[in-house]
């Protein structure tokens, strides 16, 4: 789409999201003029453009992808969304439970018209799970259960380290305002809104292995099994009366332009007998007799003879 489109970055926006350099352009993005050096310098941009390629192509494979980032917290669940190309703060969902929350994250997808929902996973730093890891795990079961007999299998929730984003959405605020003393009026929706932009970053794969050099998507939330026959009926439900929803559209459609057509044939007949009477006209030639006469008779004014 067209709207999709605009949207796209500039290759040095590209080189700033996903060149882990500080967003310095690659040397294949420059022009060297210098000819005595242009045999030296071909191999490294070569080398440049290629791993380059490699990290634009894992955030575009993601563009126009609609996400729903979710930073989940028993007080707090802060919520982000992608808006065109670029995550952003969406809200703060306070004192929910675990049922709550997932419903309210399923109706801003709802809302947002989302394509996945990304789930912050807080690990140790040395990337083992801890005790908020399962609490996160177990409101994602219960998200993904939500999410399922709404949407069906069209929309999938996923897990993404979310290690250190709460310091980095932090800082973000102190940026904003060095004087805010209370941060968590802003902290888990800016938390919500970094695990999207890393999810992004790195195209939805993650890092595996020793040295973290292999990747792999994403982990899915499955649908726990003792849930999924009650999800699967929801979902086939929620496919009725969507059904049913689009039929009921479409007769409205049908019967507004049924009227309308209804309209125009009994505005020709009428203006069809009309010509047969020879009255077709008439009405004009009089109000343009009217004012004709009218603008005749007027502008004279009142004279007065001396």
């Amino acid at each position: 789409p067209q709207a999709a489109f605009m949207s796209l970055p500039s290759a040095e926006h590209m080189c700033k999201r996903c060149n882990p350099d500080n967003g310095r352009k690659p040397s294949f993005l420059s022009v060297n003029n210098n000819n005595d050096n242009l045999e030296e310098t071909e191999s490294g941009r070569l080398t440049d453009a290629a791993a380059f390629v490699t990290r634009s192509s894992l955030t575009s494979s993601l563009l126009g992808v609609k996400a729903i980032g979710v930073d989940y917290g028993l007080v707090r669940t802060g919520v982000a969304a992608t808006v065109g190309y670029d995550p952003r703060p969406l809200t703060i969902l306070s004192s929910l439970n675990e049922t709550e929350a997932a419903k309210a994250v399923v109706q801003i997808c709802r809302d947002e018209q989302a394509q996945r929902v990304v789930l912050g996973l807080p690990l140790h730093k040395n990337g083992t799970e801890a005790e908020q890891s399962n609490l996160t795990r177990a409101f994602g079961s219960y998200l993904s259960c939500a999410v399922y007999a709404e949407f069906g299998p069209n929309v999938p929730v996923y897990l993404w380290d979310e290690r250190y984003t709460s310091k980095e959405a932090a800082a973000r605020v102190r940026s904003r305002d060095p004087k805010a003393t209370d941060l968590y009026g802003e902290l888990d929706a800016d938390a919500a809104c970094i695990i999207l932009e890393h999810y992004y970053a790195d195209g939805g794969m993650r890092r595996i292995g020793d040295d973290k050099t292999e990747r792999l998507e994403a982990e899915i939330v499955p649908v726990p099994e003792a849930m999924k026959a009650a999800c699967e009926a929801a979902w086939e439900a929620k496919k009725v009366e969507l059904e049913k929803a689009k039929e009921r559209i479409m007769e409205e459609r049908s019967t507004m332009l049924n009227a309308k057509q209804a309209a125009m044939e009994r505005a020709k007949a009428l203006e069809k007998q009309m010509e047969l009477n020879g009255t077709l006209g008439l009405g004009r030639k009089k109000a343009k007799k009217k004012k004709k006469k009218k603008k005749g008779s007027g502008g004279g004014g009142n004279w007065v003879t001396l």
